[in-house]
């Protein structure tokens, strides 16, 4: 089975949006973050109605510019930055990245960079809509979407990878 999608810099910004909130850690670190923006904008309280002292002052707008950045803007920076390495590396501004499931193994081209990974490095599968997200043991996921098999279908991936990771 084989899974083709051309990535351009749009389909890498969407992937910024598709899982934020998803997962305990990102729950955690979205919940701290709003600690921070309430922190921020409590001292901005005292400042302007207890104490008139700079610092509360600029802790505050510390505060507030931080969490709203990781909150709102981050995530679009990190991804723009890795296109752009991307882009720099291969050379070309839109690439084609080909899944293809064999027997023994995945192997995940990215233009002219190849990854081979096992089965039983899979330890979980997202799906959400159209997208599916493999989740590897090594701190990776293989991004495969439903529609875009140019050979056999996800349902047919989906026994494929079931049988190989029972065993």
């Amino acid at each position: 089975m084989k899974n083709e999608y051309k990535i351009t810099k749009e389909l890498m910004k969407s992937w910024a949006n598709e899982y934020h909130i998803y997962g305990k850690r990102n729950v955690i670190n979205f919940a701290l973050w709003c600690i921070v923006g309430v922190c921020g904008i409590f001292m901005l309280t005292i400042y302007f109605f207890y104490d008139n002292n700079w610092l509360n002052l600029y802790f505050a707008f510390v505060f507030l510019f931080l969490s709203i950045y990781k909150l709102f803007f981050s995530r679009f920076v990190v991804l723009s930055r890795r296109y752009k390495l991307f882009e720099k590396t291969y050379g070309v501004s839109e690439w084609l990245r080909t899944t293809e499931f064999l027997d023994d193994k995945i192997v995940v081209t990215d233009h002219t960079s190849v990854m081979e990974m096992k089965y039983s490095q899979i330890t979980k599968s997202k799906e959400r809509g159209n997208v599916v997200l493999l989740f590897c043991n090594n701190n990776t996921a293989i991004r495969v979407y439903k529609d875009a098999f140019v050979e056999g279908s996800w349902e047919e991936c989906k026994e494929l990878i079931n049988s190989k990771c029972s065993n």
